[in-house]
């Protein structure tokens, strides 16, 4: 599961790799898929045309099975689109859109139901970017960062790129109390 796969950027290889092993499950991804003047620009930049309001939804849902056939696209705002999942154990969970709260903690809440413990693995983009030495600068996009580490006693890191690569990853290992 991805949310905020844009334009399946990180969503293309992540089921490159499931189809490598061999994983059959339904790759979830979630998105408004509304192009915003900002990530017109960003396209833009890699020679894409895009314009303000596109439904970019097919764009992504093309690269994405390019890679892997089993691709559910759902789109709409977070947390209320994450509705439509249909309830199965997430084994791994993929965080890009959410930074802010209460969008971030509100997804936390809607899916953690189906995390399961020892084995849903939690991946955090942009984790280190909003993880600064001036821990005591006001940013609205670290409520990841924020979770996390006020509830490091239920996920443990397991791979990350410190310097390389902003993004981190971890094991669920106990249900929060909410």
């Amino acid at each position: 599961m991805e949310l905020g796969s844009w334009l399946g950027a990180s969503a293309a290889p992540l089921a490159r790799g499931l189809s490598e092993v061999g994983y059959r499950e339904t790759l979830w991804l979630f998105d408004r898929w509304k192009a915003t003047n900002s990530q017109v620009v960003v396209a833009g930049e890699f020679g894409m045309h895009l314009t303000a309001g596109q439904d970019t939804t097919l764009i992504c849902e093309q690269n994405v099975r390019a890679e892997y056939d089993n691709v559910r696209c759902v789109r709409g705002d977070l947390p209320k689109s994450l509705r439509q999942y249909d309830g199965n154990p997430i084994e791994f969970c993929i965080f890009d859109a959410p930074k802010r709260n209460p969008v971030f903690i509100d997804c936390m809440k809607a899916l953690e139901p189906y995390f399961v413990p020892g084995i849903t693995v939690l991946g955090l983009l942009d984790f280190y970017s909003y993880l600064k030495s001036d821990q005591a600068e006001v940013d609205p996009r670290k409520a990841p960062v924020e979770f996390i580490t006020g509830h490091s006693d239920h996920f443990e890191l397991i791979m990350d790129w410190p310097g390389r690569c902003s993004c981190a990853f971890f094991k669920y290992l106990k249900p929060v109390k909410w």
